[in-house]
């Protein structure tokens, strides 16, 4: 007796042809340009002080400044990318 199955060949084949078939290539959006205070690098930290106590804790607090600077920057270029700027 004949099976009214078609050969497993058969199937990949059909299922492998409708796929291409209904395959629609994906679109490519060119990237937005970045905006110029974004491309600025964060500055430079200055070298270490001397051993005083004081100079060391002035440095310190500079560099804090200087973090807070670049992480500010670095949320604002976050946000432009995901578009909530």
């Amino acid at each position: 007796m004949r099976s009214l199955l078609p050969p497993p060949a058969a199937l990949a084949a059909l299922f492998l042809l409708t796929s291409c078939a209904s395959y629609k290539p994906p679109v490519s959006v060119p990237p937005k340009p970045l905006p110029a205070e974004y491309a600025v690098r964060c500055p430079i930290p200055p070298p270490a002080p001397a051993k005083e106590v004081d100079a060391v804790a002035v440095a310190l607090k500079e560099l804090y400044d200087l973090y807070g600077v670049c992480a500010g920057r670095m949320v604002n270029l976050l946000d432009w990318m995901g578009g909530r700027r």
